[in-house]
């Protein structure tokens, strides 16, 4: 096969996997809504918790895979605009942050109602979860405002990105934003258990 085939082939999978990935995506996260805005399932806290994870997911899967496939066919407007490089990679960390850690938070819940103390069982009630997912919210908005400052269109590749000192620190920054979360999911559950 040439190698000339690889990106065509590559860019027909992302066009074609995306597109099933994003459908069943939205679909799966519009039932969840509908499922746990039921009057039922409105009043425990695990609930919350997957309420707002399927609304939160819903916004990521609409932010970041229309602009993939817009780039497919189109110039990235991350690399045209500096505003708009910024506050894609911002929003897309921010997303992914309360993602996972709303899912963590979601742990804790089920682990604290397993609880035989009194006081740790009283933290998986309603309004705990609510005010739980506000702070971890302004939280994950908060963490990531260093991308706002030091990401720049990088002028000889064109891309949207950091340099020099800064890609450490980003670096630093993704690898722990995707492993403290996994280990209190491994942690806490295995608590409950």
């Amino acid at each position: 096969m040439p190698v000339t085939n690889l990106p065509f082939i590559q860019r027909e999978m992302i066009r074609y996997g995306m597109s099933v990935y994003f459908t069943l995506g939205i679909i799966g996260n519009i039932c969840n809504c509908i499922m746990f805005t039921r009057p039922l399932y409105r009043q425990t806290s695990s609930s919350i918790y997957f309420l707002s994870l399927s609304i939160i997911a819903i916004i990521y899967l609409m932010w970041s895979i229309p602009l993939y496939f817009n780039s497919l066919n189109n110039i990235d407007p991350q690399i045209q605009s500096l505003f708009f490089c910024k506050i894609r990679l911002y929003f897309s960390h921010v997303l992914g942050l309360c993602l996972r850690y709303i899912v963590v938070l979601a742990c804790i819940d089920r682990f604290a109602l397993c609880s035989r103390n009194a006081r740790i069982r009283r933290l998986s009630r309603r309004h705990v979860a609510i005010i739980s997912v506000i702070i971890t919210s302004i939280l994950c908005l908060i963490m990531p405002i260093h991308i706002i400052i030091y990401i720049n269109i990088q002028m000889p590749e064109r891309r949207c990105g950091g340099s020099g000192f800064y890609l450490i620190i980003y670096s630093t920054d993704v690898v722990l934003a995707a492993s403290i979360p996994r280990i209190i999911m491994i942690v806490f559950p295995d608590l409950a258990i």
